[in-house]
């Protein structure tokens, strides 16, 4: 599989498809692209999925952590497409790669065609409403004290993802969970350096995006709940919001045919009007 050294590290990514070209941007930070790969590759036919891991995670290089910031992971983006020969991406962003794909848009309005953010939000995670919906969700005693405990090594970090997984599903199926998670490599490296998911928060620029935006979230997300995609949609001009019935943090998962069916349907309309 191909690598780019871009910025100082090395970027691991692979390309799906042949139409125009999208990021396809992972979350965590401390996972990597293969809980979204091949889930996704049926847009293959609409979109080149490049699916990446960001510095630090996954298959890249181990730069020092301290410099796994939002503002870096944003250039590594845009490195990444001029190597690719890109002047413009769609870019697809779940959970964390959400935050990275708004703060893109910001950043290099330019370079950005469309945007489809899933699951992810204009601030971090809420700790209290986690937990709250960790309870409502029916959490164990085992789960709240995950969510309540700092993971500190990788061998913490693949228990924490074991107990916890449930929570990110609507109807918890751990033969899907193995299929989605098992091929990750997982790394508490690969994190965010310290402060950056605090500091974190583009609610007052939102109006600033004119890239075509589609905002795709689950019901029942524990984490970044669907409040947090309406107010994307308040925020961003234009956007279009879909909201996926009794399916939670993994919609291409849980809400299959509805997820792929909103995208192909926005797509041509999105492209369409690109600046």
């Amino acid at each position: 599989m191909p690598t780019a050294e871009l910025n100082g590290t090395s970027i691991f990514y692979t390309v799906v498809g042949d139409g125009p070209p999208c990021l396809v941007m992972h979350g965590g930070l401390g996972l990597d692209h293969h809980y979204m790969h091949p889930f996704l590759d049926d847009l293959g036919d609409v979109l080149q999925l490049v699916y990446y891991d960001v510095r630090g995670n996954g298959s890249s290089g181990r730069p020092d952590p301290a410099t796994i910031t939002h503002a870096q992971l944003v250039e590594d983006a845009v490195a990444l497409a001029d190597h690719l020969g890109a002047e413009r991406v769609s870019v697809l962003g779940h959970s964390y790669g959400g935050f990275i794909a708004l703060e893109l848009a910001l950043a290099h309005p330019e370079r950005v065609g469309n945007l489809i953010l899933v699951d992810t939000g204009p601030t971090g995670p809420d700790p209290q409403v986690t937990l709250a919906n960790a309870r409502r969700k029916g959490a164990t005693a085992a789960m709240v004290e995950m969510l309540t405990s700092a993971v500190d090594d990788n061998q913490g970090f693949a228990e924490w993802l074991r107990v916890v997984a449930p929570l990110y599903f609507h109807h918890y199926d751990e033969k899907v969970a193995n299929r989605l998670l098992g091929g990750c490599i997982l790394g508490v490296e690969g994190m965010a350096a310290p402060g950056e998911t605090r500091r974190y928060d583009v609610t007052a620029r939102l109006n600033e995006i004119r890239a075509p935006t589609l905002i795709l979230a689950g019901d029942d997300d524990f984490i970044l709940p669907p409040d947090h995609a309406r107010r994307l949609h308040e925020g961003i001009p234009g956007s279009r919001l879909e909201i996926f019935e009794a399916c939670g943090h993994l919609p291409w998962a849980e809400a299959r045919d509805a997820f792929f069916g909103v995208l192909r349907d926005w797509l041509p309309t999105s492209t369409a009007t690109s600046p």
